[in-house]
């Protein structure tokens, strides 16, 4: 099961919790790929889990902590679709066979 059928199971089933421990674990992965979008959108929907809003320093009702997250999957999803396709290319086109080079000449 990917992690984004797990969101939406978790957002279905108003489970605060899951959707604040899969902001954890998607926040992680995406900042370890340097995709700051998704990184961004993904620390939002872990505070957003906890009834937080860090930005504003307010506490949240959970209907609209479940709302913000809402919007923030469906984003984070167009976000993971364009990186997928930019490191999928990116692997693809070799890219790293130059740097790879260039490195063992040191």
């Amino acid at each position: 099961m990917s992690r984004w059928s797990v969101a939406n199971m978790g957002r279905k089933e108003k489970n605060l919790e899951e959707l604040s421990s899969l902001g954890h674990f998607l926040k992680g992965s995406s900042a370890a790929l340097g995709i700051v979008a998704v990184q961004d959108a993904c620390e939002k929907m872990q505070h957003y889990g906890h009834l937080r809003d860090e930005e504003e320093n307010t506490d949240l009702k959970e209907e609209e902590a479940l709302k913000r997250i809402e919007g923030l999957i469906k984003g984070c999803r167009k976000d993971y679709e364009q990186a997928k396709v930019w490191l999928t290319s990116l692997y693809t086109e070799g890219a790293f066979d130059g740097a790879k080079e260039g490195a063992d000449e040191d």
